[in-house]
Protein backbone atom coordinates (compact mmCIF):
# COMPACT_ATOMS: atom_id res chain seq x y z
CA UNK A 1 0.00 0.00 0.00
CA UNK A 2 1.38 3.33 -0.88
CA UNK A 3 2.30 5.59 1.95
CA UNK A 4 -0.20 8.07 3.36
CA UNK A 5 -0.10 11.48 4.11
CA UNK A 6 -0.87 11.47 7.58
CA UNK A 7 -0.92 8.93 10.31
CA UNK A 8 -3.93 9.26 12.90
CA UNK A 9 -2.82 7.25 16.34
CA UNK A 10 -5.98 6.66 17.97
CA UNK A 11 -5.96 4.56 21.71
CA UNK A 12 -8.99 3.06 22.94
CA UNK A 13 -9.61 1.35 26.32
CA UNK A 14 -13.16 1.05 26.71
CA UNK A 15 -14.93 3.60 24.63
CA UNK A 16 -17.43 1.21 23.51
CA UNK A 17 -19.88 3.63 23.55
CA UNK A 18 -17.67 6.61 22.04
CA UNK A 19 -15.13 5.40 19.92
CA UNK A 20 -17.83 5.40 16.80
CA UNK A 21 -17.71 9.05 17.04
CA UNK A 22 -14.17 9.42 16.76
CA UNK A 23 -13.27 7.14 14.02
CA UNK A 24 -16.39 8.72 11.74
CA UNK A 25 -15.02 12.37 11.75
CA UNK A 26 -11.76 10.71 10.53
CA UNK A 27 -14.06 9.56 7.16
CA UNK A 28 -15.73 12.55 6.97
CA UNK A 29 -12.56 14.32 6.63
CA UNK A 30 -11.89 16.33 2.93
CA UNK A 31 -9.06 15.19 2.69
CA UNK A 32 -8.81 11.38 2.17
CA UNK A 33 -4.96 10.31 2.03
CA UNK A 34 -4.62 9.41 5.75
CA UNK A 35 -4.77 5.90 8.09
CA UNK A 36 -5.50 5.79 11.43
CA UNK A 37 -3.81 3.19 13.71
CA UNK A 38 -6.06 2.26 16.43
CA UNK A 39 -4.93 0.54 19.61
CA UNK A 40 -7.37 -1.38 21.61
CA UNK A 41 -5.93 -1.30 25.23
CA UNK A 42 -6.74 -4.62 26.54
CA UNK A 43 -10.49 -3.32 26.95
CA UNK A 44 -13.08 -5.44 28.75
CA UNK A 45 -16.09 -4.02 26.42
CA UNK A 46 -16.77 -4.07 23.23
CA UNK A 47 -14.16 -1.46 21.88
CA UNK A 48 -12.19 -4.03 20.21
CA UNK A 49 -15.14 -5.15 18.17
CA UNK A 50 -15.86 -1.82 17.22
CA UNK A 51 -12.41 -1.24 16.33
CA UNK A 52 -12.60 -4.25 13.69
CA UNK A 53 -15.92 -3.28 12.01
CA UNK A 54 -14.53 0.06 11.22
CA UNK A 55 -11.15 -1.59 9.62
CA UNK A 56 -13.06 -4.30 7.75
CA UNK A 57 -15.62 -1.37 6.33
CA UNK A 58 -12.39 1.02 5.48
CA UNK A 59 -8.85 -0.68 4.89
CA UNK A 60 -7.56 2.63 5.80
CA UNK A 61 -8.08 1.52 9.62
CA UNK A 62 -5.09 -0.29 10.90
CA UNK A 63 -6.00 -2.13 14.62
CA UNK A 64 -3.85 -3.08 16.78
CA UNK A 65 -4.91 -5.08 19.64
CA UNK A 66 -2.72 -5.72 22.81
CA UNK A 67 -3.23 -6.30 26.60
CA UNK A 68 -3.76 -3.18 28.92
CA UNK A 69 -1.10 -1.12 29.52
CA UNK A 70 -2.04 2.26 29.42
CA UNK A 71 -2.29 5.43 27.34
CA UNK A 72 1.60 5.66 26.97
CA UNK A 73 1.72 2.32 26.00
CA UNK A 74 -0.78 2.19 23.43
CA UNK A 75 0.40 5.10 21.68
CA UNK A 76 4.03 4.08 21.52
CA UNK A 77 2.15 1.38 19.68
CA UNK A 78 0.66 3.18 17.29
CA UNK A 79 4.47 5.15 16.83
CA UNK A 80 5.66 1.89 15.73
CA UNK A 81 3.54 0.91 13.48
CA UNK A 82 2.40 4.38 11.54
CA UNK A 83 3.49 4.82 8.17
CA UNK A 84 3.23 8.20 7.72
CA UNK A 85 6.07 11.28 8.05
CA UNK A 86 3.44 13.23 9.73
CA UNK A 87 1.80 12.34 13.21
CA UNK A 88 -1.51 13.15 15.01
CA UNK A 89 -2.54 11.92 18.13
CA UNK A 90 -6.26 11.60 18.64
CA UNK A 91 -8.20 10.46 21.57
CA UNK A 92 -10.82 8.18 20.98
CA UNK A 93 -13.10 10.02 22.98
CA UNK A 94 -12.46 13.16 21.01
CA UNK A 95 -13.46 13.84 17.50
CA UNK A 96 -11.70 15.89 14.55
CA UNK A 97 -12.85 18.82 12.56
CA UNK A 98 -14.10 17.85 8.70
CA UNK A 99 -11.65 20.00 7.32
CA UNK A 100 -8.64 19.25 9.53
CA UNK A 101 -6.58 17.39 7.38
CA UNK A 102 -6.88 19.00 4.01
CA UNK A 103 -5.86 22.80 6.32
CA UNK A 104 -2.79 20.66 7.71
CA UNK A 105 -2.02 19.44 4.89
CA UNK A 106 -1.40 22.53 2.93
CA UNK A 107 0.23 23.61 6.45
CA UNK A 108 2.42 21.17 5.90
CA UNK A 109 3.05 22.30 2.02
CA UNK A 110 4.12 26.11 3.48
CA UNK A 111 5.90 25.38 6.45
CA UNK A 112 7.92 22.10 5.63
CA UNK A 113 10.21 21.49 8.33
CA UNK A 114 8.41 23.48 11.42
CA UNK A 115 5.96 22.07 13.73
CA UNK A 116 2.30 22.99 13.36
CA UNK A 117 0.20 23.85 16.30
CA UNK A 118 -3.34 24.43 16.91
CA UNK A 119 -6.51 24.57 19.30
CA UNK A 120 -9.28 22.64 20.51
CA UNK A 121 -12.61 23.63 21.12
CA UNK A 122 -15.59 22.32 22.83
CA UNK A 123 -18.72 20.51 20.61
CA UNK A 124 -20.55 23.27 22.68
CA UNK A 125 -18.53 25.99 20.70
CA UNK A 126 -19.19 27.18 17.50
CA UNK A 127 -16.72 25.95 14.74
CA UNK A 128 -14.23 28.22 13.24
CA UNK A 129 -14.13 29.33 9.56
CA UNK A 130 -10.66 27.69 7.97
CA UNK A 131 -10.63 31.16 5.61
CA UNK A 132 -10.16 32.77 8.04
CA UNK A 133 -7.59 31.90 10.12
CA UNK A 134 -4.89 34.18 11.41
CA UNK A 135 -1.07 33.71 10.41
CA UNK A 136 0.48 31.60 12.92
CA UNK A 137 2.71 32.79 16.36
CA UNK A 138 6.51 31.55 15.67
CA UNK A 139 8.64 30.53 18.63
CA UNK A 140 12.30 30.02 17.36
CA UNK A 141 14.44 27.52 19.34
CA UNK A 142 15.30 29.91 22.09
CA UNK A 143 11.71 30.42 22.70
CA UNK A 144 10.63 26.59 23.11
CA UNK A 145 10.03 26.78 26.70
CA UNK A 146 8.02 30.05 26.65
CA UNK A 147 5.89 27.93 23.52
CA UNK A 148 5.65 25.04 26.40
CA UNK A 149 4.29 28.01 29.28
CA UNK A 150 1.33 28.50 27.15
CA UNK A 151 -1.89 26.56 27.36
CA UNK A 152 -1.03 24.65 24.21
CA UNK A 153 2.82 23.62 24.48
CA UNK A 154 1.52 20.06 26.74
CA UNK A 155 -0.85 19.14 24.96
CA UNK A 156 0.21 15.78 22.42
CA UNK A 157 -3.38 16.45 20.63
CA UNK A 158 -2.87 19.94 19.25
CA UNK A 159 0.32 19.09 17.07
CA UNK A 160 1.25 17.98 13.91
CA UNK A 161 4.33 15.55 14.54
CA UNK A 162 7.50 14.24 12.64
CA UNK A 163 8.15 10.44 12.85
CA UNK A 164 11.60 10.96 11.55
CA UNK A 165 11.99 13.27 14.72
CA UNK A 166 10.63 10.96 16.87
CA UNK A 167 12.34 7.68 15.30
CA UNK A 168 15.96 9.36 15.01
CA UNK A 169 15.58 10.94 18.66
CA UNK A 170 13.82 7.29 20.08
CA UNK A 171 11.76 9.88 21.62
CA UNK A 172 8.02 8.05 23.13
CA UNK A 173 5.82 8.49 25.73
CA UNK A 174 7.07 6.89 29.22
CA UNK A 175 4.80 4.31 30.38
CA UNK A 176 6.22 4.53 33.97
CA UNK A 177 4.14 7.86 34.46
CA UNK A 178 0.92 8.01 35.68
CA UNK A 179 0.17 11.84 34.95
CA UNK A 180 2.37 14.10 33.19
CA UNK A 181 2.60 11.99 30.21
CA UNK A 182 1.97 14.53 27.73
CA UNK A 183 4.09 17.12 28.51
CA UNK A 184 7.12 15.03 29.48
CA UNK A 185 6.59 13.98 25.46
CA UNK A 186 6.21 16.96 24.29
CA UNK A 187 9.00 18.66 25.94
CA UNK A 188 11.56 15.58 24.98
CA UNK A 189 10.12 15.94 21.41
CA UNK A 190 11.00 19.73 21.53
CA UNK A 191 14.64 19.42 22.57
CA UNK A 192 15.07 16.89 19.69
CA UNK A 193 13.07 18.71 17.09
CA UNK A 194 15.35 21.92 17.87
CA UNK A 195 18.45 19.44 18.22
CA UNK A 196 17.71 18.35 14.55
CA UNK A 197 16.77 21.28 13.02
CA UNK A 198 17.77 24.53 14.82
CA UNK A 199 16.91 26.76 12.42
CA UNK A 200 12.68 25.47 12.34
CA UNK A 201 10.17 27.16 14.34
CA UNK A 202 7.20 25.92 16.31
CA UNK A 203 3.86 27.74 14.41
CA UNK A 204 1.63 27.99 16.51
CA UNK A 205 -2.39 28.77 14.65
CA UNK A 206 -5.34 30.23 16.83
CA UNK A 207 -7.28 27.97 14.37
CA UNK A 208 -10.07 25.13 16.77
CA UNK A 209 -9.17 21.94 14.87
CA UNK A 210 -9.85 19.28 17.86
CA UNK A 211 -12.95 18.89 19.42
CA UNK A 212 -13.86 17.50 23.58
CA UNK A 213 -17.21 16.70 23.82
CA UNK A 214 -18.79 17.35 26.95
CA UNK A 215 -20.64 14.35 27.19
CA UNK A 216 -17.28 12.20 27.50
CA UNK A 217 -17.49 11.31 31.22
CA UNK A 218 -21.24 10.14 31.12
CA UNK A 219 -20.97 8.02 27.43
CA UNK A 220 -18.20 6.42 28.85
CA UNK A 221 -18.87 2.40 29.76
CA UNK A 222 -17.49 2.74 33.54
CA UNK A 223 -15.91 5.67 35.32
CA UNK A 224 -13.88 6.39 38.52
CA UNK A 225 -13.40 8.19 40.89
CA UNK A 226 -10.59 10.29 41.07
CA UNK A 227 -9.20 10.05 44.86
CA UNK A 228 -6.38 11.74 46.57
CA UNK A 229 -2.99 10.59 46.23
CA UNK A 230 0.37 10.61 47.59
CA UNK A 231 2.70 13.35 45.22
CA UNK A 232 5.24 11.67 43.10
CA UNK A 233 8.43 13.61 42.71
CA UNK A 234 11.85 12.73 43.48
CA UNK A 235 14.03 14.22 46.48
CA UNK A 236 17.37 14.11 45.35
CA UNK A 237 16.44 15.57 42.12
CA UNK A 238 14.53 18.53 43.21
CA UNK A 239 17.17 19.08 45.27
CA UNK A 240 18.26 23.01 44.55
CA UNK A 241 14.60 23.60 42.50
CA UNK A 242 13.75 26.55 43.57
CA UNK A 243 17.46 28.52 42.36
CA UNK A 244 17.22 26.23 39.45
CA UNK A 245 13.70 27.52 38.80
CA UNK A 246 14.28 31.10 39.14
CA UNK A 247 17.22 30.59 36.61
CA UNK A 248 14.98 29.16 34.32
CA UNK A 249 11.61 32.00 34.78
CA UNK A 250 14.81 34.81 33.97
CA UNK A 251 15.65 33.27 31.06
CA UNK A 252 11.89 32.59 29.65
CA UNK A 253 11.04 36.44 29.53
CA UNK A 254 14.43 37.36 28.45
CA UNK A 255 13.64 35.53 25.44
CA UNK A 256 10.00 36.99 24.70
CA UNK A 257 11.19 40.31 25.82
CA UNK A 258 9.45 39.87 29.17
CA UNK A 259 5.48 39.60 29.70
CA UNK A 260 4.79 41.94 27.02
CA UNK A 261 5.48 39.22 24.65
CA UNK A 262 3.40 37.15 25.64
CA UNK A 263 -0.32 36.90 24.53
CA UNK A 264 -2.88 37.89 27.11
CA UNK A 265 -4.05 33.87 26.99
CA UNK A 266 -0.50 32.99 27.44
CA UNK A 267 0.52 35.69 30.13
CA UNK A 268 -2.75 33.58 32.22
CA UNK A 269 -1.61 30.10 31.43
CA UNK A 270 1.87 31.30 32.33
CA UNK A 271 1.24 32.81 35.51
CA UNK A 272 -0.31 29.64 36.53
CA UNK A 273 2.25 27.54 35.62
CA UNK A 274 5.06 29.14 37.21
CA UNK A 275 2.82 29.87 40.21
CA UNK A 276 2.00 26.56 40.41
CA UNK A 277 6.00 25.61 40.29
CA UNK A 278 7.03 28.18 42.81
CA UNK A 279 4.88 26.58 45.14
CA UNK A 280 5.96 23.22 44.48
CA UNK A 281 9.74 24.97 45.01
CA UNK A 282 8.60 26.19 48.68
CA UNK A 283 6.77 22.81 48.97
CA UNK A 284 10.00 20.82 48.31
CA UNK A 285 12.25 23.01 50.56
CA UNK A 286 10.11 22.48 53.03
CA UNK A 287 10.12 18.34 52.47
CA UNK A 288 14.17 18.45 52.18
CA UNK A 289 14.36 21.06 54.82
CA UNK A 290 16.23 23.21 52.29
CA UNK A 291 16.62 27.34 52.91
CA UNK A 292 15.16 28.92 49.55
CA UNK A 293 17.88 31.36 47.82
CA UNK A 294 18.87 35.05 47.96
CA UNK A 295 16.45 36.80 45.66
CA UNK A 296 13.21 34.05 45.55
CA UNK A 297 10.82 36.65 47.01
CA UNK A 298 12.42 39.37 44.93
CA UNK A 299 12.35 40.51 40.88
CA UNK A 300 14.18 36.75 40.00
CA UNK A 301 11.28 35.17 41.15
CA UNK A 302 8.24 35.19 43.14
CA UNK A 303 8.30 39.05 43.15
CA UNK A 304 8.38 39.46 39.70
CA UNK A 305 5.35 36.80 39.15
CA UNK A 306 3.16 38.46 41.52
CA UNK A 307 3.67 41.89 40.30
CA UNK A 308 3.26 40.35 36.62
CA UNK A 309 -0.35 39.18 37.96
CA UNK A 310 -1.21 42.28 39.62
CA UNK A 311 -0.44 43.83 36.48
CA UNK A 312 -2.08 42.08 34.22
CA UNK A 313 -4.85 40.86 36.66
CA UNK A 314 -4.18 37.11 36.21
CA UNK A 315 -5.79 35.44 39.39
CA UNK A 316 -5.30 31.66 40.41
CA UNK A 317 -5.40 30.11 44.07
CA UNK A 318 -1.67 30.72 44.35
CA UNK A 319 -1.69 34.21 43.87
CA UNK A 320 -2.44 35.24 47.61
CA UNK A 321 -0.67 33.08 49.07
CA UNK A 322 2.45 33.47 47.00
CA UNK A 323 2.05 37.37 47.47
CA UNK A 324 1.82 37.39 51.00
CA UNK A 325 5.07 34.94 51.53
CA UNK A 326 2.53 32.37 53.70
CA UNK A 327 4.95 29.62 53.38
CA UNK A 328 3.12 27.15 55.26
CA UNK A 329 0.23 28.04 53.09
CA UNK A 330 1.89 27.51 49.89
CA UNK A 331 2.73 23.90 50.65
CA UNK A 332 -0.56 23.03 51.73
CA UNK A 333 -2.68 24.30 48.74
CA UNK A 334 0.17 22.77 46.46
CA UNK A 335 0.03 19.42 48.29
CA UNK A 336 -4.10 19.81 47.91
CA UNK A 337 -3.60 20.99 43.73
CA UNK A 338 -1.00 18.08 43.16
CA UNK A 339 -2.95 15.03 45.35
CA UNK A 340 -6.25 15.71 43.87
CA UNK A 341 -8.00 16.40 46.88
CA UNK A 342 -8.50 19.90 45.83
CA UNK A 343 -10.71 21.32 49.09
CA UNK A 344 -8.56 23.00 50.34
CA UNK A 345 -6.96 24.14 46.42
CA UNK A 346 -10.75 25.25 45.93
CA UNK A 347 -11.40 27.43 49.05
CA UNK A 348 -8.17 29.57 49.24
CA UNK A 349 -9.14 29.81 45.50
CA UNK A 350 -12.69 31.43 46.25
CA UNK A 351 -11.48 33.49 49.21
CA UNK A 352 -9.12 35.20 47.03
CA UNK A 353 -11.55 35.53 44.08
CA UNK A 354 -13.89 37.26 46.65
CA UNK A 355 -11.18 39.17 48.08
CA UNK A 356 -10.28 41.27 44.29
CA UNK A 357 -13.75 41.64 43.34
CA UNK A 358 -13.99 38.42 41.16
CA UNK A 359 -12.77 40.25 38.45
CA UNK A 360 -9.62 38.92 37.32
CA UNK A 361 -8.03 36.97 34.73
CA UNK A 362 -9.29 33.49 36.42
CA UNK A 363 -7.54 29.96 35.13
Amino acid sequence: MPTPRFSVIVPAYNLEKLLGRCLDSLIAQTFSDWECVVVDDGSSDSTGAVCDAYAAKDPRFVVLHQENGGVSSARNAGIHTARAEDLLFLDGDDALEPFALEWLADRRAQWPGDLIGFHMRSDRDTPDDPAAAQPPRAYTAAQKRAYMAGNFGSNVTIKLFSAAVIRESGVAFDPALARGEDQDFCFRYLDAFFALRPDAAVRQYELHLYVVYADNGTGRASSQKVTAHAIDWDPEASRGYAARLMAEYTDLLASMGGWEGYTPKERLHMAHQYARRFAFAVWAARQLNETLPDGFWGSRGVGDLVSAMGRYKLYCAYYWPLRLHWNALIAAVYHSDESESKRLYWRVFLVGDLLLGRRWNRL
